[in-house]
C-alpha cells in the first residue's frame, strides 16, 4: 500500500439532519466512567472522588477554561471469583462512578478555536485513560465521545412553537377548502425540547407537538377529516 493510499483522509459524510431548528452549540460534554476494585467501599469512594477531582483539574489546565464535573451514578458489584483467588479476595467489590465533564463553547470562539478546545479535552481523556492503566490499584478511567450541545434548549421553545403553527397553517390551507376549512384541534401539551448534536457548529432542535386537523362545523361539533 502506498503512502498516499495509507494516509489519505477519508471523506466523512454527515448524517442527514432531521430537525425543526438548527442552532450553534454553546457547551462541550464527554461522558466518563471511573472504577476500582477493592476490599472496602469506605476506602474506595474517596479514591474515586480524588480521581474525579484530578480529572477536572487536568482538563481545566489543558483547556484554559472552567470545567464542570457532574457525577451521575454509582454502581456497586461484587467481583467475580477467580480460579486462583485467595479467601480474602472473595470480599472484593467493584465500584464505578459515571459522570459528565462539561466545558463552555462561547459564541466568540470560531471553528478553529472550538476545534482546539475539543483537541485539548480529547488529549486529557487519552492521558487519563493511559495513566490509569499503569497500576491495578489505581482507579481506571473510560471515556465516551466528545459532543457539542445546547445548554438551555428550552429557550428556543417559542420559536419551535411558532414554526409548528406556521406549518400547521400551511397544511390546513393546502388540504382544506373554502367550504370545509381545516382547523387545529385536540392539541396535547408539547413535550420537552429535544436536541441532536451534529457538529461543532450545529445542533438540531425539535419539539414534539401532537395535534389534529379537522373541519369545525359548529360549537362542540366537528367532522373527522384529519
Amino acid at each position: 500500500m502506498s503512502y498516499k493510499e495509507k494516509y489519505a483522509p477519508s471523506l466523512h459524510e454527515p448524517a442527514p439532519l432531521r430537525a425543526e431548528l438548527v442552532v450553534r452549540p454553546d457547551q462541550l460534554r464527554v461522558a466518563f466512567t471511573v472504577s476500582l476494585e477493592s476490599e472496602g467501599i469506605e476506602q474506595t469512594l474517596p479514591l474515586l472522588q480524588r480521581a474525579c477531582e484530578q480529572l477536572q483539574r487536568r482538563a481545566r489546565e489543558a483547556t484554559g477554561t472552567e470545567v464542570t464535573l457532574r457525577p451521575r451514578d454509582t454502581r456497586f458489584n461484587r467481583s467475580a471469583p477467580k480460579k486462583l483467588s485467595l479467601p480474602e479476595d472473595e470480599d472484593r467489590t467493584f465500584v464505578a462512578v459515571d459522570g459528565l465533564l462539561v466545558l463552555p463553547l462561547p459564541a466568540e470562539l470560531d471553528f478553529w478555536a472550538r476545534s482546539s478546545r475539543v483537541g485539548s479535552l480529547v488529549r486529557v481523556c487519552h492521558e487519563m485513560e493511559r495513566d490509569s492503566r499503569e497500576s491495578k490499584k489505581q482507579p481506571r478511567f473510560g471515556f465516551g465521545s466528545v459532543e457539542a450541545f445546547v445548554s438551555q434548549p428550552e429557550l428556543h421553545r417559542a420559536e419551535l412553537l411558532r414554526r409548528f403553527v406556521e406549518r400547521a397553517r400551511e397544511v390546513a390551507s393546502a388540504l382544506g377548502s373554502a367550504e370545509a376549512p381545516l382547523h387545529v384541534v385536540d392539541c396535547a401539551p408539547a413535550g420537552a425540547v429535544e436536541q441532536a448534536p451534529v457538529s461543532l457548529e450545529e445542533v438540531g432542535l425539535s419539539l414534539q407537538v401532537h395535534c389534529r386537523l379537522d373541519v369545525v362545523l359548529g360549537r362542540g361539533d366537528s367532522r373527522g377529516n384529519g
